[in-house]
């Protein structure tokens, strides 16, 4: 493997600051780079499975790839890797197809961290209505909610960045909570970035509607989890 490949693998595998969707976004493109190499092609499956199975979508894509790796068969493993990027665009579109009509009177929304699927549905929504305002807790002590400001406040939606210490503030103002999910568990809980128990817990305390949105690549056999537990989860 040539040095900038390895360089980019390890700046993949190593990021701490994207959602999990936009991870396997990234590996996607790089195993795409790399389909020809088979040796380097396996070799990074195995790194990055290593690295990332903490992530559901990460754990469900790789497992998507072996399967044909099973099958030997390169004409479906190139198509599944060029088609991944407008196969996942469509999963998203079908998520806020069916969100939407919960949520087109709503014009206040607060969220934290990011969230590739969050920030699409977001744009989505403002193409339909331009008047939501956007409230995002910047999760720290990585800032990710920082970067997920700025690329919604680049697209003109109006923006309002937060401290994670100020949900307690905002909640009551709010209509809604949207965050995504590393992890949907069999019972319905869902394992998210820190910070998202308590704003379910602010959303049960203030009786504000409360949703997860994901894809079914997010879904884990597992029963039990003690970060969050929601009232809606939107595949």
């Amino acid at each position: 493997m040539n040095k900038s490949k390895s360089l980019k693998l390890k700046s993949i595998l190593s990021n701490k600051t994207l959602g999990s969707s936009e991870l396997v976004q990234l590996l996607n493109d790089y195993l795409l780079s790399m389909r020809n190499n088979k040796i380097e092609f396996i070799s990074s499956i195995r790194l990055a499975k290593a690295k990332l199975s903490h992530f559901e979508a990460i754990n469900s894509y790789l497992k998507e790839i072996n399967s044909i790796l099973k099958e030997k068969n390169k004409g479906e493993l190139k198509d599944f890797l060029m088609s991944y990027s407008s196969t996942e665009n469509k999963k998203i579109e079908t998520i806020f197809n069916k969100i939407y009509p919960k949520l087109k009177k709503i014009k206040r929304v607060i969220t934290i961290s990011r969230s590739r699927t969050v920030l699409e549905i977001l744009k989505l929504w403002h193409q339909r209505n331009k008047n939501i305002k956007i409230v995002i807790c910047e999760s720290r002590p990585k800032f990710e909610g920082r970067s997920m400001a700025k690329e919604l406040a680049d697209n003109g939606i109006s923006v309002e960045l937060i401290t994670d210490a100020m949900m307690g503030f905002f909640v009551p103002k709010v209509d809604v909570v949207i965050i995504g999910a590393d992890i949907v568990l069999k019972n319905g809980n869902v394992i998210n970035k820190v910070g998202s128990k308590v704003l379910a817990l602010l959303c049960k305390e203030y009786k504000k509607p409360f949703y997860v949105v994901t894809s079914h690549s997010k879904l884990s056999k597992k029963k039990n989890s003690f970060i969050v537990s929601t009232m809606a989860v939107v595949l």
